[in-house]
């Protein structure tokens, strides 16, 4: 090899480090042909932290460079704050209030939690937190209190484990990215009414 090669593949092998070291590189888990999951090429989302806000992943489009930043599974998008939240927390509300989307409503609104305690909802007047099993049958099942990606709804659901890439070089996605549903119910495209057209 030339010099000028072996200056060539440093610097291609440097531009690729500082890309991974600042989270610059994305990639997908697992491939996922869910029309639901996926646009009309076969992308699927995926996680970056440094170019998404808070609470979104990467959505493709259906263009072919086309990417958008959308609400991540179990996330309601509320335009006064411009920004996704998790399901039945605080997040933009008053304290002691949670972020809910009702089943006829198309935008998400605060209302009181019972519990007072974010992270805790009621059911049968009871507070449980959200995460572990409370009310959850067949616990042994890992079961536990969460939200619905589909229906935005609390119900027992089995929780995501992140694991750390085989490499341990991209930074582990805190989503299912196989839930992760292209303008979901509560994101931010069905909201503002931008969804692309699907066949």
């Amino acid at each position: 090899m030339s010099r000028f090669n072996y200056l060539l593949f440093g610097g291609l092998c440097l531009m690729i480090g500082l890309q991974l070291v600042l989270g610059q590189v994305g990639f997908p888990e697992g491939v996922d042909q869910d029309k639901a999951k996926a646009n009309l090429n076969g992308r699927t989302p995926i996680y970056i932290p440094s170019r998404c806000k808070a609470h979104e992943l990467l959505y493709p489009g259906d263009q072919k460079d086309d990417w958008v930043c959308d609400c991540a599974p179990a996330a309601l998008y509320y335009p006064e704050s411009d920004g996704c939240f998790p399901a039945f927390r605080q997040g933009p509300c008053p304290p002691n209030q949670i972020l809910v989307l009702g089943n006829n409503n198309i935008i998400p609104e605060c209302i009181p939690n019972a519990c007072q305690v974010d992270g805790q909802i009621q059911i049968q007047k009871v507070c449980y937190e959200l995460g572990k099993p409370g009310p959850c049958p067949s616990s042994h099942l890992n079961y536990v209190l969460g939200v619905d990606p589909k229906t935005m709804h609390i119900d027992c659901v089995i929780p995501f484990v992140s694991l750390a890439s085989r490499f341990g070089m991209e930074t582990p996605s805190p989503y299912d990215l196989s839930k992760a549903e292209i303008c979901a119910r509560g994101s931010k495209r069905a909201i503002q009414g931008t969804c692309p057209n699907r066949k």
